[in-house]
């Protein structure tokens, strides 16, 4: 019984002492390979270039390739790799991952899979992505759970 509370507990603290941290960013789609193989199923490659800020005033730019796999005009499959660079130069990537959803709207999950050394803690922070696209633009949303020392190095930047 103490071992189940001691679980419950831990997540509980966990959960509250945890905090959101919003980022919004924008970018261009460049289609890299497209392949139509069939009438119903596609994969495609594109590339994204944009900018970015976040809740505490960082800004910068980001980069990163996209693969998709597409049938019935829905997506099936939807893997990146993003690199954000902060205007003082630090450095996050991301992996995102979606499934089954609507090609030119959803929501992914990401996690940070690396970091230049001031952002190295943020390493293994996990978040959700919501993204909308218009023509040739993709705009998005990216909220994650982090903890009051990812913060304060956030701030400080």
């Amino acid at each position: 019984m103490k071992f189940i509370f001691s679980i419950l507990l831990f997540f509980l603290t966990n959960h509250l002492f945890s905090l959101d941290y919003i980022l919004e960013f924008q970018a261009n789609i460049n289609i890299l390979k497209e392949f139509d193989i069939s009438k119903k199923e596609k994969f495609r490659s594109y590339e994204l270039i944009g900018t970015f800020t976040d809740e505490y005033g960082n800004y910068g730019k980001l980069e990163g390739i996209i693969i998709s796999d597409i049938k019935d005009n829905k997506l099936i499959k939807l893997e990146g790799t993003a690199k954000t660079i902060y205007s003082n130069n630090e450095v996050l990537y991301i992996k995102a991952f979606r499934k089954e959803s609507d090609f030119d709207a959803g929501v992914a999950t990401m996690e940070i899979i690396g970091a230049s050394d001031k952002f190295k803690a943020l390493i293994g922070t996990k978040c959700k992505q919501s993204v909308r696209y218009f023509k040739d633009t993709i705009f998005g949303l990216q909220k994650c759970k982090i903890t009051k020392e990812q913060s304060e190095i956030l701030k400080s930047n």
